[in-house]
């Protein structure tokens, strides 16, 4: 009997020329959307890898020259684009793409696409995250809201009732047919962007690209779902197609642009970040009065105390190392704890603002699906966290190493230079600098982060799932 209900309401959408017209919609603008971003993604990768291999020769080729002085010209990191960004773009317009490694100072990301575009190109971003997160909803509820309301008004329900299909036979076979309808739809054009996924540079590289499908896809057939039952439930509950139209589409806008508005809004609120002036003046005053509030000369003076004891010599110049390099390296490392404090700080307040508008998801669906789509896909913060964290490691290490070899060197080649502009290096010591390499964030790690919000979806799937089987019990031959 389900079946039979599910194929006669699958007859009507496809005879309607509301499916025909929103299905031809929806599929181009979903491969439009695919081919579009493919194109964009494949133009990242090729950029970002002549970027970072133009920038590695810069680095060898910089001249001859102070192992320190080669540590303040620096080098680039990009990020390069994650293997389902050309789905989710994500948050990657906005914390930028590149950051530059010099000594002494730890910088923050640039290259942000967003600076670059009208708020209008901004909001008009066209990706199928995008439409599915906003359009595909829509979509179900053209298709659905006139399933019992629509046949309550035209007089078929009572008549389909009184054929003695019980009210749960109903709400399945009518829930299969949309569902089949929309699955048609949308499943070949999510294929067509898969095989442009198999056809991307670098795709081998890519962990677990299968499995983040996999997570996506039911992800987002868990968020059709939602919106489906809950479709079916208001239809069964209103006796007016109208007006359950009006409260679907209320329902679609609120989810869609007020909740997700309304969650940055309080997680501003409640977790606020601080200004950029100030925040940089705090760190530079924590820098000069140090870290545990002993400036850093101070402490530097007490290590040179302390080398002298050790080598029991009473001059720099009688220790066996380049004293100039030694004072370098620990003025550097004595930033180190200030910096980690400062920026955690920025990254901490980022973090919480997003678990606070993970938790508003219990208001709206889109919210969990969000984060896990952005996750996934590749671009949401921990994956720019965990790139600016490698790349505040690969500074440290390299300026560490230029140090190195000029304190060692000097002393090798029984050099008492009172400066160290005298010192030189070649390429042969720039190599030394292996070339940064970026590892994304291992994908178990991404799923235990964001478990929360795929049990938020469920419970969202459950609520939506009940509400429409209440509503189905509640019809009778009496009020259709």
């Amino acid at each position: 009997m389900i079946t039979s209900i599910a194929r006669k309401e699958f007859a009507e959408i496809v005879r309607d020329g509301r499916f025909k017209w929103t299905a031809a919609i929806m599929v181009l603008l979903l491969i439009t959307a695919m081919m579009t971003g493919y194109q964009k993604y494949s133009a990242s990768i090729r950029i970002q890898q002549a970027a970072q291999t133009g920038t590695n020769e810069q680095w060898l080729d910089q001249g001859d020259k102070n192992p320190h002085s080669a540590a303040h010209y620096g080098n680039y990191a990009f990020k390069p684009a994650g293997p389902l960004s050309y789905f989710d773009n994500g948050i990657s317009n906005y914390t930028g793409t590149a950051v530059f490694m010099e000594a002494h100072k730890q910088n923050f990301a640039i290259g942000r696409p967003a600076s670059d575009q009208s708020a209008i190109a901004r909001f008009g971003d066209l990706s199928g995250a995008t439409i599915l997160q906003l359009l595909l909803p829509l979509f179900i509820i053209f298709l659905g809201f006139t399933a019992f309301s629509g046949e309550r008004e035209s007089g078929t329900l009572r008549q389909v009732m009184s054929m003695g299909v019980t009210n749960q036979q109903l709400l399945w076979g009518k829930a299969l047919g949309i569902g089949v309808a929309v699955i048609i739809v949308v499943v070949p054009c999510v294929l067509i962007g898969a095989l442009a996924l198999s056809m991307a540079e670098s795709i081998d590289h890519a962990e677990g690209v299968g499995t983040r499908l996999g997570l996506l896809s039911a992800a987002y057939l868990m968020y059709a779902g939602i919106f489906l039952f809950l479709t079916l439930a208001v239809s069964a509950w209103t006796k007016h197609a109208r007006t359950t139209l009006m409260i679907l589409v209320g329902f679609w806008a609120f989810t869609g642009f007020l909740a997700p508005k309304a969650a940055s809004e309080i997680s501003k609120f409640t977790e606020p970040t601080p200004a950029f002036g100030k925040w940089m003046a705090d760190m530079r005053a924590h820098q000069i009065r140090g870290f545990d509030g002993v400036p850093p000369f101070v402490k530097f003076a007490q290590y040179t105390k302390e080398l002298f004891k050790e080598y029991g010599v009473t001059s720099v110049g009688e220790l066996p190392m380049y004293f100039v390099a030694v004072r370098l390296q620990k003025l550097e490392e004595y930033d180190y704890p200030v910096f980690d404090q400062h920026y955690s700080m920025i990254r901490d307040s980022y973090a919480a603002q997003r678990r606070v508008q993970d938790k508003v998801g219990i208001a709206a669906p889109t919210l969990p699906l969000r984060s896990i789509s952005m996750a996934l896909s590749g671009t949401d913060l921990i994956q720019h966290v965990k790139f600016m964290t490698d790349a505040e490691t690969y500074r440290r290490n390299m300026v560490v190493k230029m140090n190195d070899y000029l304190s060692k060197a000097s002393v090798h080649l029984n050099e008492t230079y009172s400066s160290s502009n005298y010192m030189r290096a070649d390429e042969e010591v720039f190599a030394i600098v292996p070339p940064f390499e970026f590892e994304p964030p291992e994908l178990s790690a991404m799923i235990d982060e964001h478990r929360g919000n795929f049990v938020l979806l469920a419970l969202w799937l459950a609520a939506a799932i009940g509400l429409a089987l209440f509503a189905a019990n509640r019809i009778s031959l009496e009020r259709s």
